[in-house]
């Protein structure tokens, strides 16, 4: 393998952690769904099971496809696998010739996997080249037939326990995995991930066993991978040995399954140690030893079995790349809904402060308290000049009435805002809880570890303890007082020469003020002619008095100016408010394209099928060393 291609498997790695499938997207039957085949031959779709594969690739690539493809000349690794009392471990301590695993009736009796291996092996088999996912731990004390012996002690966590012996042949370590269908769901998963790590699968069943679903399945998708495969059938009535055989031939040949060893052993009682007797494993103790003894042929069965593994990589990475592309979709859908709906929102604030509605009610009346109705109507005939020093003077002499238009006025909009705040975040849940992705999102959202902080800092400061909703409220109500002494402020400005000083003042500073946020919400709204309450009576009043003081244009100006300010402050509110849903949105960001998933896909694609051409020469090349040796 060149540097490159290695280098493009370590990219791939990193690319499954930018892929966490936050979303449970809708499970559908398409071509590339993630599914699995359940034992009753059914499939399941949908993202839990791509969340499996997806951990299932990343722990494959960490424990076996990295490190073989860093180092193909290091031992090959042969896992010992098999259903419930099937025999493994009684298996690898007659291979052995001394009981170094636990075996017995106890089920499950392997709950840890042991290593075994050659001392000159262990620097090869280090946590840092093999397996570094799974810690490894050590015991002391065993003798044979004791308890002491690994594998067994239910206080050690989930570990690998490594022992060296002089039995296994230099280049061959041997693991004696957990059941594969152990009534331990630990074991069993711990059992797959080591089957996944293997260089060469030695499946080991019985007589009344070889036939079971779960063992098939692991078959099979062994096969899927190329993975070598031997097969030990093991406690065959003696007699039967044929029939039995050639009936597991068949099955294997259907499956599309080419077993590089087929082992029978017959039904036979056990030792004081509790193994077998040597010579009915002797078969499979030569093949081990005489694979110890040919580097090529190691290389060609992990070169082989590490195709498979980097090619069903490939295939895993097209599943993924359809999965991503189902998670940016229903992102993309769940951030339109939310940027729609508070769109809406910020509409139907600007639609109220341009059609005139915040202009009546208890705005129009107080407007009328403050610039009154009868003789100041009936003097609109008079000069504007007139007018002015006649409101100046009676303005000065009530400063309460401008302040109750202005409270009238924060009152009015203070309650649109919340209203609109209000219905967005409502048609927001309404429309998520319509996809299982945002049905998900919204569990999540409303899951208590999901609170702000911010709601219990606010109320640890006022001694209180406030919700979101008044939070809020308090916010809104702040910003409108800030807008309204911006206005005030634009006034002051705009007042600064001193022939339009003279003349404002003589209004006041905050009748002036209010009069220009009556305008910003009748003269930029497009209301014209004789319209109901202000806009269309008072409201021209207000508008002819500030053109007689700033100027007309001056005037559209500044209440232009006050009225966009205020939509912006309003917009930046919606915006907090939206801040549940965006945040949520932003934690469950699908990150990585799934259009770099599939260049990913097809790069892992390309190495494979030159892994795979690499190993029918050293496959063609082992065949010759062998038939050179047996020939000399």
């Amino acid at each position: 393998m060149t540097t490159t291609d290695y280098a493009q498997l370590k990219a791939a790695r990193e690319l499954l952690t930018r892929i966490p499938l936050p979303l449970d997207v809708e499970a559908d039957e398409t071509p590339g769904t993630p599914y699995t085949v359940t034992h009753d031959g059914t499939a399941e779709h949908g993202t839990a099971t791509a969340r499996t594969l997806l951990a299932a690739m990343a722990r494959q690539l960490d424990d076996y496809i990295l490190p073989r493809s860093a180092s193909v000349d290091n031992p090959l690794t042969i896992v010992v696998g098999g259903s419930t009392g099937a025999g493994k471990s009684t298996l690898v301590n007659t291979l052995l010739g001394e009981p170094l695993t636990q075996s017995g009736a106890i089920r499950p009796t392997t709950r840890h996997p042991v290593l075994l291996h050659r001392a000159e092996d262990e620097a090869a088999l280090s946590p840092e080249r093999f397996l570094p996912t799974l810690p490894r731990t050590r015991t002391s004390g065993m003798n044979a037939g004791s308890q002491a012996l690994p594998g067994l002690n239910p206080k050690i966590a989930r570990a690998l326990i490594p022992i060296t012996t002089s039995a296994l042949p230099q280049g061959i370590a041997l693991i004696d995995a957990p059941d594969i269908d152990s009534v331990s769901e630990e074991n069993r998963t711990l059992a797959k991930e080591l089957l996944s790590a293997a260089d060469l699968w030695l499946f080991v069943t019985t007589a009344n066993r070889y036939a079971d679903a779960v063992p098939w399945e692991l078959l099979h998708e062994a096969a899927a991978r190329s993975i070598a495969i031997a097969v030990v059938l093991n406690r065959v009535p003696e007699g039967d040995e044929e029939a039995i055989e050639n009936d597991l031939r068949r099955m294997l040949d259907e499956a599309g399954i080419h077993a590089v060893l087929i082992h029978t052993v017959t039904e036979q009682p056990r030792d004081e140690s509790g193994m077998l007797a040597p010579v009915s494993l002797a078969p499979l103790t030569l093949w081990i030893r005489e694979l110890g003894a040919d580097a090529p042929a190691r290389a060609a069965i992990a070169r082989q079995t590490l195709a498979g593994a980097v090619e069903t990589l490939a295939g895993n990475l097209q599943v993924l790349a359809a999965e991503q592309a189902r998670q940016q979709a229903a992102h993309q859908s769940l951030a339109t809904i939310v940027a729609e709906e508070y769109e809406d929102a910020l509409t139907t604030i600007d639609g109220a402060l341009s059609d005139g509605s915040l202009l009546r009610g208890e705005v129009l009346s107080r407007w009328h308290d403050f610039v009154g109705t009868g003789d100041f109507f009936r003097s609109l005939d008079s000069t504007i000049g007139r007018l002015r020093d006649r409101v100046g003077s009676a303005l000065r002499g009530q400063p309460a009435a401008a302040q109750k238009v202005e409270d009238a006025l924060e009152s009015g909009i203070h309650a649109v805002v919340l209203d609109a705040a209000a219905r967005a975040s409502e048609n927001t849940r309404t429309r998520w809880r319509a996809s299982r992705a945002g049905r998900s999102l919204l569990a999540r959202l409303d899951a208590p570890q999901a609170t702000s902080a911010v709601p219990e800092q606010n109320a640890e400061a006022k001694g209180e303890v406030q919700s979101a909703e008044d939070i809020f409220s308090a916010a809104v109500a702040e910003q409108i007082r800030l807008w309204q002494g911006s206005v005030l402020e634009m006034i002051r400005e705009e007042g600064a020469d001193k022939r339009k000083r003279a003349r404002f003042l003589s209004l006041g500073v905050n009748a002036t003020a209010v009069m220009l946020m009556v305008a910003a919400f009748s003269l930029t709204g497009g209301i014209t002619g004789i319209e109901a309450g202000i806009a269309g009576g008072s409201g021209v009043v207000g508008t002819k008095l500030l053109e007689s003081v700033f100027g007309e244009d001056a005037v559209r100006r500044m209440a232009t100016r006050a009225r966009t300010d205020l939509l912006e402050r309003m917009a930046d509110l919606l915006t907090e408010h939206a801040q549940p849903f965006t945040a949520v949105l932003e934690e469950t960001d699908p990150q990585a394209d799934a259009e770099d998933i599939h260049r990913a896909a097809e790069q892992v694609h390309a190495i494979a099928a030159e892994m795979s051409a690499q190993s029918q020469t050293t496959q063609s090349q082992a065949a010759a060393h062998t038939n050179g040796t047996v020939a000399r």
